[in-house]
């Protein structure tokens, strides 16, 4: 049975944005609700909107602030919430640090979207969206 989600990206690069998005508007029952550019808007909306996401997507190098700071923010998300991060150029280092932030999953975008659209297709598709 698919399930409903509720996405929310967190992307600076507006042709990207684009791009993730029109892929996860491919998958059934995906439904992007909103999308911030900057640290402090991202930050701001999650904690205006604490329960209305399923998934929050967070790209790391903002024009503005960073996505670190969305991703700690996110530390306190309600159990049945997943944040990812999928950014480019990480680091080993980095990728330990965002698990270390309670990310449940880390994607490079130049080598790892397929995984990570099958990462959220397989949500809209486990009740319990425990997704390893």
């Amino acid at each position: 049975m698919q399930r409903s989600l509720k996405v929310f990206i967190i992307e600076d690069d507006v042709a990207l944005r684009n791009i993730i998005v029109d892929a996860l508007r491919d998958i059934p029952s995906v439904d992007v609700l909103f999308y911030a550019d900057n640290e402090i808007s991202a930050t701001n909306w999650l904690s205006s909107n604490d329960g209305a996401w399923d998934l929050a997507v967070v790209d790391l190098h903002l024009r503005q602030g960073s996505g670190v700071g969305a991703l700690n923010w996110c530390t306190t998300r309600r159990p049945n919430q997943r944040v990812v991060v999928l950014s480019g150029e990480l680091s080993e280092e980095m990728r330990q640090k965002c698990l270390a932030l309670r990310a449940d999953a880390v994607f490079d975008k130049g080598t790892d979207m397929d995984a990570f659209l099958r990462y959220c297709q397989a949500l809209t598709v486990s009740p319990e969206r425990d997704i390893a």
